[in-house]
């Protein structure tokens, strides 16, 4: 909590300013501007404008950002490229209430913007939607995140962050409109080339990856025909340590030894519940691959009047090569049952180490409170080693084809674009789990035998676990097992289609139980864009005198095609020889053994290579595991007597089989494999208005937008017979459309000379993830209940009322002090109806899957829902089952969002010499959310950013410090945990310095997160309640850039 608030005192007492940098150059006003002044070719060319250096790159963008017609801000070309961001989202950092997030796997980037996450965040590349290589996973309910990470940042022409949008803009952007701006090569200077080349150290990997970049512009004919290219290219190299508790599970005297004496000892009250970690988990997650990004550029003017161009866009991320290192020492207790924990395991509570109170067990006030015990000695707990394969793919490119005229008062112009992308994942997680059963006999059947009853026999794995509460140095983590298990010539039970595990309770382990485990996925998403714009303005000059006038009136439409396909197939270990299965799958070499030591040697407590750290060898595990595997889907074995081999099964690409449910039989994971196709049809009008009250100069626009969206899904709906079983995949398409009335309006009033104050008004949509509207019903029966999933792609979009006001004072030439306030009202919210019932027969899938279905009593105002007829169990019983019918909906509830934004930027160019090389950013952000119990996720209530630079002689250097407060993260799965969870504030420094070797040769050396920055995740409302500790070290770069 001190690091904290040391940390917001470093923004309180910063005298440093915001890089707010140029919103874009709107064709409109540019022709308006040129028919006004009669613009001749020569007049053309004086308005290129190249600018170099920190302090002429934040003014340039001062000088767009202050003449724009709405709430923007923006980083310029040049500026780019030079800052210290590893992609594009680390460079969006630099924009007021911009805020990155990049924990996600293979340093993914994505950001949240003006509170709201990334999924309402609209990114589009000039002015247009592209097709992005989302990844599959970790999917967002509403819009579509852009993966940052899949694109070199210095392709791109700058980028613009539209906060307050016009008519024209596309919607979808509640939070904002990230534009990436694409190079026009005839509004570039003629014969400029330039090259880069360098490298980049990572501390943990101890590995160098290179870096080239190429950029050129050529006009072909003067004025008339030119052509311009970015090429960058860069190795992909990346580890992350990651230090794991995940979940803290509850002890009385059936799991501690001592909890009365520990209770007493510490005056635990009688209400409250104690609970420990459960588990010490090392992990060390590698990738290794290239990105390779191009944007290439021509136009042709036909006429003075007339000019026709062509946009080329592409980029890819391979990470062909990747890893997840796992190894867990556990306690052996179940998470959420008891009943389920290791027969033998048990734990003593550290008498030493004082409880602290991190949780309610309720969400009242007078709930009793959870305490949390971070020092535990274990005995007969569960040993994990593990490896996974992960690999993926990320891929974009498209085309762009406009044109532009202006004929006397009248502006036309029209894009027609076309762009593919896809992500395409691969995970293959191969694991030992040494472990023992919940009884004290269990039933075993080994392949090809009979069912045997054997005794639960204890693992023999004791040790400790001292999460440190936090503190790196404090971590303890340490186990062995009393008599190693071997992994030669065991006996395993059959590999089947419905279970990714085999198990062995052979006599050379003294029948200990051994599990043997193949998963993971094959997650593939691809897309499809096309789409066509067309619009005119027409300038006016009529109006009601001095008070009012309207400068122009622009209208236009668009219609666009976003097609997509999903795949998703989850492999396990049937067919596979378990002869092949062995202790050589085994190895010390560990990546923080061959590379840096595991958190950079900071954290020496917990385990290593020496003493228990140990790896899946995954390219010998694979390769040996597929050796002799059956090829012939007919000899696959399922292990249910009621369950087939599906016909469609297949080896999927990792060569592994897919799985089957257990009792229905389909493939597991069906329901996420479908295509989807959206057609958007968008109409605008708006016009442009100026005028003065009294003396004061106001400017505007006010417009409004209509949409009308149609979706078209076609799925597989899965049905089952009344015991569950007997699945069928019946292909279905379902159609949903809705449309959208959005109006607008954006104002500024010019106080002085130079004082400005703007308002804005708008509506705006997030549109559902096409990806998360599965588009067919789901059933599941058993012998007492029949659940049924009802489609999520009946949803409609969110809706957003949102207001903006800034103050903006440009006190120097250069510099700048604004402020705002921004609101956003979003309604129409995801649940799920609560009870639904539909008795009446109104539901046509409830009526075909289910059947008749009554509402029954069962007490004050609570009833169940039942079919009609009743089932016939396998004893004879006659049985009513409870229907549980699953259906999302749009709500009433609301979530309200408003932040306040404040902006600094000054130069200090009029000191002597060489105080006037001196300048700096600061960019502050408070949000507050209120409303609909439905919190936001990944967002931080305080962010700030400061930049200090100093530029003279061809130096310069530049610090920028990026910090942001806690932030709430929903639980995410079976190994990150299903429990929500804070991370901690946190705040890195990065350092980016050039040296003018010569007119055209510039030294460059970047540092990244040189604070060495740890983060942190904790349970509830204490820090000391560890769920997770994350580390990537310190980057450095080195480069240098020539010009032609």
């Amino acid at each position: 909590m001190n690091n904290k608030r040391n940390r917001q005192s470093i923004a309180g007492g910063a005298a440093c300013l915001l890089l707010t940098i140029g919103s874009p150059s709107i064709l409109a006003q540019e022709v308006k501007q040129a028919l006004e002044n009669n613009a001749a070719p020569e007049e053309e060319t004086l308005e290129i404008i190249e600018v170099s250096g920190v302090r002429a790159s934040l003014e340039n963008a001062l000088n767009v950002k202050r003449s724009a017609p709405s709430i923007v801000d923006a980083i310029s070309a040049t500026d780019i490229d030079a800052l210290p961001a590893l992609d594009l989202g680390e460079a969006l950092q630099a924009i007021p209430g911009v805020q990155l997030n990049s924990d996600q796997e293979g340093r993914q980037s994505s950001i949240s913007l003006r509170g709201l996450g990334s999924g309402f965040v609209k990114t589009t590349a000039f002015g247009q939607s592209f097709a992005t290589p989302s990844a599959a996973s970790n999917i967002n309910a509403v819009g579509e995140p852009n993966p940052f990470a899949a694109f070199e940042a210095s392709v791109f022409d700058g980028v613009t962050v539209v906060k307050s949008p016009t008519a024209d803009l596309q919607a979808g952007g509640v939070a904002g409109v990230v534009d990436q701006k694409l190079q026009q090569a005839l509004s570039k200077k003629d014969g400029t080339f330039t090259v880069s080349a360098g490298g980049r150290y990572e501390e943990l990997t101890g590995e160098i990856d290179p870096s080239l970049k190429f950029s050129g512009v050529k006009h072909l004919i003067e004025d008339k025909l030119a052509v311009a290219f970015k090429l960058a290219a860069s190795g992909q190299t990346f580890r992350r340590d990651t230090f794991d508790i995940i979940d803290y599970v509850p002890v009385d005297a059936g799991r501690a030894t001592n909890i009365d004496e520990y209770r007493e000892y510490w005056g635990i009250p009688d209400d409250a519940e104690v609970r420990v970690p459960m588990r010490g988990r090392n992990v060390s997650e590698f990738s290794d691959g290239d990105r390779v990004s191009m944007s290439g550029n021509i136009e042709y003017r036909l006429t003075d009047d007339f000019k026709i161009g062509a946009h080329l866009l592409y980029s890819e991320r391979d990470l062909d090569d990747g890893t997840k290192e796992t190894t867990s020492f556990e306690t052996g207790f179940n998470r959420s049952n008891s009943a389920r924990d290791n027969y033998d395991a048990l734990v003593t509570l550290d008498m030493d180490t004082a409880p602290f109170a991190y949780d309610r067990l309720a969400d009242e006030a007078d709930a009793g409170q959870i305490y949390g015990v971070s020092n535990i000695n274990f005995t007969d707990g569960t040993f994990q080693n593990e490896n996974r394969k992960t690999t993926f793919n990320e891929k974009s490119q498209g085309i762009m084809l406009y044109a532009d005229y202006v004929a006397d008062e009248w502006i036309f112009d029209g894009v027609i674009t076309h762009s593919e992308a896809e992500n395409n994942f691969e995970n293959v997680g191969i694991n030992f789990v040494h472990s023992q059963d919940w009884r004290n006999k269990f039933n075993y059947t080994p392949a090809g035998g009979s069912a045997i009853s054997v005794p639960s026999v204890p693992t023999g794995f004791n040790g400790t676990i001292n999460t440190g509460q936090g503190n790196l140095s404090n971590v303890v983590v340490s186990g062995s097992l009393e008599t190693p298990y071997v992994y030669d010539n065991l006996i395993w039970s059959q590999p089947i289609t419905t279970s990714s595990g085999l198990t062995s309770v052979d006599d050379a382990n003294q029948g200990r139980r051994l599990s043997f485990n193949i998963n993971g996925r094959v997650r593939d998403l691809s897309r499809e864009m096309s789409s066509v714009e067309f619009g005119g303005q027409r300038f006016t000059d009529f109006g009601f005198g001095d008070g009012l006038k309207v400068d122009a009136i622009k209208f236009g439409g668009r219609f666009s095609r976003e097609s997509l396909e999903s795949i998703d197939q989850r492999q396990g270990p049937a067919g596979i020889d378990t002869a092949q299965i062995s202790g050589a799958f085994l190895t010390d070499q560990v990546l923080s053994n061959v590379q840096n030591d595991y958190f950079n040697g900071n954290m020496p407590g917990t385990f290593d290579h020496t003493n228990g750290w140990v790896t899946i060898d995954n390219a010998a595990a694979i390769a040996a595991l597929q050796t002799g595997i059956v090829t012939d889907l007919n000899d696959l074995v399922t292990g249910r007597s009621y369950v087939s081999v599906y016909p469609g099964l297949e080896r999927n690409r990792t060569g592994f089989w897919d799985t089957q449910n257990n009792t229905s039989g389909l493939p597991t994971n069906l329901g996420y494999n479908f295509d989807a196709e959206q057609d958007i049809l968008a109409m605008y009008v708006s016009t442009e208005f100026s005028g003065e009250l009294g003396s004061v100069f106001y400017s505007g626009n006010l417009g409004v937008r209509y949409e009308e969206t149609s979706n078209t899904f076609n799925g597989f709906e899965t049905q089952v017979d009344a015991q569950g079983r007997n699945g069928v995949a019946v292909l279905k398409e379902f159609e949903d459309d809705y449309s959208h009335t959005l109006p607008m309006m954006n104002i500024a009033f010019e106080l002085t000379d130079d004082v400005i104050l703007r308002g804005a008004f708008y509506e705006g949509l997030v549109r559902p993830n096409l990806l998360a509207q599965r588009p067919t019903a789901a059933l599941r029966a058993n012998a007492d209940t029949v659940t049924l999933d009802l489609p999520t792609a009946t949803v409609r979009p969110y809706d957003a009322t949102n207001y903006d006001v800034s103050l903006e004072w440009y006190n120097r030439e250069g510099s700048a002090i604004s402020i705002g306030y921004f609101r956003k009202d979003i309604s129409n919210l995801f649940d799920e109806q609560e009870g639904y019932c539909p008795e009446d027969g109104s539901n046509e899938i409830v009526n075909a899957l289910v059947g008749d279905i009554e509402r029954i009593d069962i007490g004050g105002s609570e009833f169940s829902c039942q079919q009609v007829e009743p089932f016939v169990d396998e004893d004879g019983n006659l049985v009513n089952r409870e229907v549980v019918i699953r259906t999302p909906i749009n709500t009433d509830d609301e979530i309200k969002v408003e932040g306040f934004e404040l902006a600094i930027q000054q130069k200090l160019d009029f000191l002597p010499y060489p105080w006037n090389g001196f300048g700096g950013v600061f960019n502050y952000t408070k949000l507050r959310q209120s409303g609909s119990e439905v919190e936001l996720d990944r967002v931080s209530p305080e962010s700030y950013n400061i930049i200090g630079y100093w530029e003279n002689n061809g130096v310069s250097i530049r610090i920028a410090y990026n910090w942001r407060d806690d932030l709430q993260l929903q639980g995410a799965n079976s190994f990150l945990g299903t429990n929500s969870r804070t991370r901690e504030a946190m705040g890195r420094l990065d350092l980016v310095t050039s040296y003018a070797l010569t007119k055209k040769a510039k030294v460059f050396f970047r540092g990244y997160n040189l604070t060495d920055e740890v983060g942190k995740e904790y349970l509830g409302f204490d820090e000391r309640a560890v769920s997770r500790i994350t580390y990537t070290g310190r980057i450095y770069e080195l480069s240098l850039n020539y010009k032609f």
